[in-house]
């Protein structure tokens, strides 16, 4: 059982396996668990349109662009909950779609702290929105402070691109069900032995990064994050051992 099943960082295990996936939720995107050989795995969630094949790198969703570096435009007290910005135009937001992600303060007054988003307002473009914190505000914002939202690395997750990805967060042990009718739930490993997919030859010892093909992954150039290190060698479309080092 402690092999298919991660002990949660915060104690217990859970009762999710790690090749199962379920569309409603049984923990928080983004908790980690363990397994009791030491793999590591991150909750995450899919609304993708495509099934996520076992064994292939996926990534997190990107940093949208009217949703950074923007405006406060309203001052806001130290102590405080919420936080309103000013969304960039082009891009709506619906209601508590960034729940569970984070608040940047990017510059001018505040600038460095991190909050976590619980919720947030369905909002039109070039409007201001406003976000619920789980925390409370450390140090006071001014309407000269500027701020950047994101999802949560483990939210709406799909396959990773070709090239150098932003983030790649994980792989899947299993083909989760595509997502685009009902989010899916299930936990990508993160650090450990797993099957990854290569898209070339590839020398054993070799640090990983994210591959030219779509969800493999290739030898390192020291340029991009790394994924892991191969364990044998290996043969493109293969899915050789590697040894996992996205997140511990």
């Amino acid at each position: 059982m402690g092999y298919e099943t991660p002990i949660l960082t915060a104690g217990g295990a859970s009762n999710q396996t790690i090749r199962e996936a379920v569309t409603s939720p049984r923990h928080d995107v983004g908790t980690r668990g363990q397994t009791s050989d030491g793999r590591v795995f991150y909750y995450t969630r899919t609304s993708d349109s495509n099934i996520l094949a076992a064994g292939q790198l996926v990534m997190s969703e990107r940093i949208i662009a009217a949703h950074a570096n923007l405006t406060v435009p309203d001052a806001v007290a130290v102590g405080a909950t919420s936080v309103a910005v000013t969304l960039g135009s082009g891009e709506s937001l619906v209601k508590d779609a960034y729940q569970g992600g984070y608040l940047v303060i990017n510059d001018v007054d505040g600038e460095g702290r991190t909050y976590r988003i619980s919720g947030n307002a369905a909002t039109s473009s070039s409007t201001a929105a406003t976000f619920d914190l789980s925390d409370e505000i450390e140090t006071a914002l001014t309407t000269s402070s500027q701020a950047t939202v994101l999802k949560n690395p483990w939210a709406d997750v799909v396959e990773a691109a070709a090239g150098h990805v932003h983030f790649a967060c994980g792989v899947p042990q299993f083909a989760v069900p595509a997502g685009n009718s009902t989010a899916q739930y299930f936990w990508a490993q993160t650090w450990g032995i797993s099957a990854l997919e290569d898209d070339a030859t590839t020398a054993e010892g070799a640090v990983l990064q994210s591959g030219s093909t779509a969800g493999q992954v290739e030898v390192g150039d020291g340029a991009a994050q790394p994924i892991g290190v191969q364990l044998y060698p290996g043969v493109a479309t293969e899915y050789y051992p590697k040894f996992l080092t996205i997140a511990p």
